[in-house]
Order: C-alpha cells, then structure tokens, then sequence
C-alpha cells in the first residue's frame, strides 16, 4: 500500500508543480478568478466520475469538517494568489509552503509530536528554499508577506481536517465536496477585490480545465487521497519541491536557465521531504 501512497505522491509533486507555469502563460486572466474556476472544475470532474455510484454515506461530523476544509482551502489558495500578485514570487512561494510548519506545530502542541527526524526533514526542506529562492527573498511589503504566510496556515489547516475525515470518507467524496466548497469560498473574496469571476476570453478555458485537472485531480487530490496513511505534516511536505519542479519545466518549456540556487538548494528540499515521509507513516 505504501508503495503506491508514494508514487501517487510523486505524481502529486509533478501535477502540482505545474500550477506556476500556467498562472505565467495566462497572466491576463486575474488570479482569484484562475483559482476559482481551478476549484470549479476539479469538483465538475470528480461529480461526473462518480455520478453513477450509489450515494455514499456521510457523518453529521464529516459534513461540518469538510466545509471548514473547504473554506480554508479556498482560503489558502485565495491568500496564495494575492499574495504573489503584490510581493514577490519567492516571498509568496517560501510563505506559502510553511504547511507542515504549521502542522508540526499542532502536532507538538497536542502532545503527539513526530520524530526527531521530521523535524531534521523540515529544517533540511527549509533551508533548501530558502537557497533556492536567494537573494530574491525579502522585501519591505510586510502585510502580502503575512497574507502568504497565512496561505501557508490555511493549508495546514486543511490538512488536518482531511486527515480526520478520510479516515472513514471515500477520497472522491472529499474530493468533488472540499474543492466545491473552495471554489465559493473564492468567489465573494474575488467580489471583494474587484476582481470579476468572467475576466477571461475563450482561449483561456482549456487553461481552465488544465488546472482543474493537473494540479488539483492529479495532485491535490492524490495528495488527499494519501492522507490516511501519512500524517499531514508528511502531506503537506510535498509541495516544498514545487520550486525545483517548477523550474525544471520553465527550462523546457520557455528555455529558461535554471538559476544555479536551484540547484544548490533542490538536494536540501528533496532529503527533507524524504526524511519527513519516511517517518510520518498515519497511526
């Protein structure tokens, strides 16, 4: 069973890493609205893949833990993309991926702390983006870099409830409900910031689909999915490689140079993860 947890998380890193790229390509369409319709349509998908299943059965429990799930996942994602758009692209990424920061810390607080190791494996993945993102870290723009830094929170947030509840919930069940919810979590926060849901030509909504499909079914959703046999702090490790991956498919796709902090710092964030998997195995 393992096996397969760590290949479909590997898969996970791939698609997720994936979601950068695409927000480039397509920077006409506003960030709230990409993630919404990312959101809407990975629901879409998971509703028209198990519409013909008999109707499974939810606790009372469960209902109420998925939409804080799902709020905070919108959350995460909403507070993610506003903070790219007004610090920088490293502050944004390295705030964003204190996930399993977050979720060591909950775990520490409530007396079920994890192995010496994961905490070595955090230090190694942190130290890693920090090289890798270099001297572009760092800037005087003190609230987006708290707004990313609470992306980060949301998404240990998240976690932590999908861990409970995929203990006796179907992954496409979570699935289609956590990123509908997200999804009209989204929409008023896009409202807010006058950022209209619409902003997009035709052309974009393969792009659409793309996100909807990649970086959420293939890897979001894989992600869920390995949640009950791994802890959340293991989870939420794994997108601490998006900036490695991420740079790797610019080099093939826009001829881009992989800045040389990648590779110095992409040995530290890969050791970290696995040191934090392999000792975060789901009681």
């Amino acid at each position: 069973m393992l096996t397969r947890v760590y290949l479909f998380l590997f898969i996970a890193l791939f698609s997720v890493s994936t979601t950068s790229v695409v927000i480039r390509y397509v920077d006409s369409v506003p960030p709230l609205t990409l993630a919404f319709w990312r959101m809407f349509f990975a629901s879409m998908f998971l509703w028209i893949y198990n519409h013909k299943s008999s109707k499974p059965t939810m606790s009372v429990k469960n209902q109420k833990r998925i939409l804080f799930a799902g709020f905070f996942l919108g959350l995460h994602f909403a507070f993610f993309f506003i903070g790219v758009r007004n610090t920088s692209v490293a502050n944004a990424t390295l705030l964003a991926n204190t996930g399993p920061i977050f979720t060591a810390l909950f775990s520490w607080y409530t007396n079920q702390r994890p192995p010496a190791w994961v905490y070595g494996g955090l230090f190694f993945s942190v130290l890693g983006i920090v090289i890798i993102q270099g001297v572009e870290f760092g800037n005087n723009n003190s609230l987006a870099n708290l707004i990313s830094l609470l992306s980060g929170f949301c998404i240990a947030i998240t976690y932590l409830f999908a861990s409970k509840i995929r203990e006796n919930t179907k992954n496409v069940v979570y699935g289609r409900w956590v990123f509908l919810v997200a999804a009209f979590t989204i929409a008023p926060i896009s409202f807010l910031f006058n950022q209209s849901l619409f902003e997009f030509e035709a052309r974009h909504i393969p792009w659409f689909f793309f996100l909807g499909l990649v970086p959420s079914i293939f890897g979001h959703n894989m992600l869920n999915y390995s949640i009950k046999y791994l802890t959340p702090t293991a989870i939420a490790s794994v997108p601490l490689g998006e900036p490695v991956i991420a740079s790797l498919l610019c080099m093939f796709l826009f001829s881009e140079h992989i800045p040389i902090g990648s590779l110095l710092g992409a040995p530290f964030v890969f050791t970290g993860i696995f040191l934090i998997i392999k000792n975060s195995k789901s009681e």
